[in-house]
């Protein structure tokens, strides 16, 4: 089931405690991670390309991901905006849509009540023990046992690697070849991480947001 999660469904569930259903990582980290996610999908899908330096819209009909459907319901609006000011302005609806997502797909269980709707407010106890193990068995085949990664496994890894996630990835005794290993993936060296323009401004805008953002 793993691979019909998307990017952003993945980091929430890499980012989650599996017993007390709260982040593990810094909020703003997780929902920044989320919503570079969000501009990915609408890259992979076609919708979204980069043209001199500057994302734009492809054309295309909208995302059914609702997350990239925000995302790009965004842009549309306000195509004035940087990537950094798109990642910030859906960032909360990019995580809520995550969450939304896990709990259709009963990865999660919601405990607690919701204040005025918002997901925050309450925990996300893991109960899809299995695709949690097979994610992280997917990502540790590829940081730790040199496997070439897909597109969008590379990407994941290089969204969180540039959010400082990189402890929600499965932990390895070769820590220093680990490093390495991501190193390589989320700079985009080799064949197997040739992510394309989309994802290197994607992650310009999450430097700049981290650079510039004493909260975190």
């Amino acid at each position: 089931m793993t691979e019909d999660l998307t990017i952003g469904e993945q980091i929430v569930l890499l980012a989650l405690d599996e017993e007390t259903g709260t982040l593990r990582e810094a909020h703003l980290r997780v929902s920044l991670a989320v919503s570079a996610a969000a501009l990915l999908e609408l890259s992979f899908s076609g919708y979204l390309t980069e043209r001199d330096g500057a994302l734009v819209v492809a054309g295309g009909s909208t995302p059914v991901d609702p997350a990239a459907a925000a995302m790009a319901e965004h842009m549309r609006s306000h195509p004035e905006e940087t990537p950094r000011e798109w990642l910030l302005a859906v960032r909360e609806q990019a995580l809520d849509t995550a969450y939304q997502g896990l709990l259709e797909k009963r990865l999660v269980r919601e405990q607690g009540r919701r204040v005025l709707g918002a997901f925050g407010s309450v925990k996300h106890p893991v109960t899809g023990l299995s695709e949690l193990a097979a994610l992280r068995a997917r990502l540790a085949a590829v940081l730790a046992q040199d496997q070439d990664p897909d597109e969008r496994t590379a990407a994941l890894i290089t969204v969180l690697h540039h959010a400082g996630l990189q402890t929600v990835m499965p932990q390895s005794p070769g820590a220093e070849a680990r490093e390495y290993r991501l190193a390589a993936i989320a700079e985009g060296q080799g064949q197997a991480a040739a992510l394309g323009d989309t994802i290197r401004t994607t992650v310009a805008a999450i430097t700049a947001v981290i650079a510039s953002t004493a909260a975190l």
